[in-house]
């Protein structure tokens, strides 16, 4: 029973590290640890007034065939003066060889920006004070700098992370998220982020052996899975790292977490030469990563808490993540990354020198993540139309086109039309673990979350998590995340909901609110004429879509308040059935 006092000692030191505990922030770990509020860099990131050439007058590539970019290509490209990596990338495959990319809609591109940006649909109102009467370059970043930008990049590595506050602590999952908020704000370069999160609990404790940690970090930060000998040679520094659970002296929980079982050592806590080597990474150099057991250490299993953790042991424990930031390909994920979410698909790979040109300007920016972002969003690449025909394959010359993630048009419609209905917090995956805790903290706890309790008090309101996990997104983390998919039970979901919002049967008491489906001073019982109907259509998409009427909508709301006019039909009547024909179109889904 030789460790009943240092049991006690460490239950005591628990006691003290929770002791301070606030509900309203409850992020422990070494994300809070990092930066102290100033940024890396100033923010201002070149390459956003490139002015854009036209194409060299030559035979552009036909069909897939692969762009050839002789003499003549390169010395023009050279001679623009591009200071977008983007563009110093792509010039050799698009201007260079002919090829000239699909002018964008000034509304399709404000459109697709503040949902990459800001997580929802603009209307067109919001368009305007966003879009008009300023440049490109402005625009991104005022939303860079906002923290919408930071919200849905927590949510984007929620879903990487795969929280669950079962399998890990909320603390922790809190932490990460403080983490990740640097990381967007500029505060930690994107290596030391990695570092950060390669010995951080919501990695170690989510995976069960010291291979499956090293897996995950790999399909994390160099985008693939370990080859056999990455995988155990990695391992070794993941060794130390076991699974446990503490209780919650405030919460009255008991969390599960990760523990240091110390390894390598001999009875009397000194390094074993005979074992040192289980402990040691030879793939990048040699690295050994030992710790050695003190008072904090308790039970015949020679275990600690990883909350009592000292910083300087913290940063000894990073070593995974740092070896991985010294290779290129550790670089090269990181834009590639940020191109498929807002391309949607692979440019680095089609045009290598896309993605060397965005890690140089990374490296040259001190490892800000937002300066890749930058670079994208004020690209040619980016700024395209996905409508219209091509006389090329060649994916880069037409803009992207992708499907929303549910809460982006849940969010939208909610917004919209100011419909009631609540929300979820992708830091807290079940709620009702907080409310059974049967603890003040614990319910302080999740009122300050974006969860949103009952009337009653007795549970949240699933109202908004029940739609959203039924089209894939508010992932619980169970055992699958975040999908996406057109299906019939993903389009009967969405067209109950829509129905329920526009409530085109008129059914008395439901539906939102009739006044912002109609234009301003419009009484819900006037006469519809093809004026009236123009006008509560051009209202609609407006509101929906964030952009005017085209001709064809135009002519096509005459023509059916032609019909409504000689039916008698009531405002109300025709804006709601309206209302659910936008909502249900594929413009709410696919931007």
């Amino acid at each position: 029973m030789r460790w009943v006092a240092p049991l006690a000692l460490s239950l005591a030191l628990v006691a003290c590290h929770e002791s301070d505990f606030d509900p309203r922030d409850p992020a422990r770990g070494p994300g809070s640890a990092v930066g102290d509020g100033s940024t890396i860099t100033d923010g201002n990131f070149p390459g956003g007034t490139d002015e854009i050439p036209a194409a060299l007058d030559v035979e552009p590539p036909q069909g897939a065939e692969v762009p050839n970019c002789g003499a003549d290509c390169l010395s023009f490209c050279e001679s623009q003066g591009f200071e977008n990596p983007v563009h110093q990338g792509l010039c050799t495959s698009l201007w260079g060889v002919g090829l000239e990319p699909q002018p964008v809609y000034a509304n399709e591109a404000c459109r697709r920006l503040h949902v990459d940006l800001t997580g929802r649909f603009p209307t067109r109102d919001e368009v305007n004070r966003l879009c008009a009467g300023k440049t490109w370059d402005d625009i991104v970043n005022t939303l860079l700098d906002s923290e919408a930008f930071v919200e849905v990049n927590q949510r984007y590595w929620a879903d990487r992370f795969l929280y669950n506050t079962r399998a890990l602590s909320i603390e922790r999952i809190f932490d990460m998220d403080v983490l990740v908020g640097k990381l967007y704000r500029g505060e930690v370069a994107y290596d030391h982020f990695a570092a950060i999160a390669s010995a951080h609990p919501v990695l170690t404790r989510r995976h069960d052996t010291a291979g499956d940690r090293a897996e995950a970090l790999f399909h994390l930060f160099m985008g693939r899975p370990p080859l056999g000998s990455e995988r155990s040679d990695l391992a070794r520094l993941y060794t130390l790292w076991t699974n446990g659970y503490y209780d919650h002296p405030t919460l009255n929980m008991r969390l599960s977490d990760s523990f240091i079982r110390y390894r390598c050592v001999d009875e009397e806590g000194n390094v074993d030469p005979e074992s040192r080597g289980q402990c040691t990474s030879i793939l990048y150099g040699y690295n050994e990563l030992i710790l050695t057991p003190d008072i904090r250490s308790v039970g015949e299993d020679n275990q600690m808490w990883s909350g009592l953790l000292r910083a300087d042991e913290w940063e000894k424990l990073q070593m995974p993540g740092r070896l991985l930031a010294r290779q290129q390909a550790f670089w090269e994920t990181a834009v590639d990354d940020v191109i498929e979410r807002y391309l949607g698909y692979d440019l680095g790979t089609m045009v290598p020198e896309v993605r060397a040109a965005l890690v140089d300007h990374l490296l040259a920016h001190d490892g800000d993540i937002r300066s890749v972002h930058h670079a994208i969003l004020t690209s040619v690449a980016y700024l395209q139309s996905a409508r219209g025909l091509t006389d090329t394959d060649h994916r880069w010359t037409f803009g992207p086109l992708k499907q929303v993630d549910s809460e982006v048009w849940l969010d939208t419609i909610k917004h919209s039309v100011d419909y009631e209905l609540s929300s979820c917090d992708h830091r807290i995956s079940d709620p009702r673990d907080l409310l059974d805790a049967d603890s003040i903290s614990a319910i302080a706890l999740l009122e300050s979350s974006k969860w949103e309790m009952r009337d009653d008090g007795e549970d949240v309101r699933r109202d908004y998590s029940d739609l959203a996990r039924n089209l894939g997104g508010c992932p619980a983390n169970e055992v699958g995340g975040r999908f996406k998919i057109v299906s019939i039970l993903t389009t009967s979901t969405q067209l109950n909901f829509v129905n329920q919002v526009c409530n085109p049967a008129m059914a008395e008491g439901r539906g939102a609110a009739i006044e912002k489906l109609l234009p301003a001073g419009v009484h819900p019982d006037a006469a519809v004429t093809p004026q009236l109907a123009t006008d509560i259509v051009e209202h609609q998409v407006a509101t929906f879509f964030g952009r005017p009427l085209t001709d064809d909508e135009r002519e096509m709301a005459a023509t059916h308040g032609d019909t409504c006019e000689r039916a008698r039909c009531r405002a109300a009547e025709f804006a709601r059935p309206g209302c659910f024909a936008l909502l249900s179109s594929s413009e709410m889904l696919f931007y």
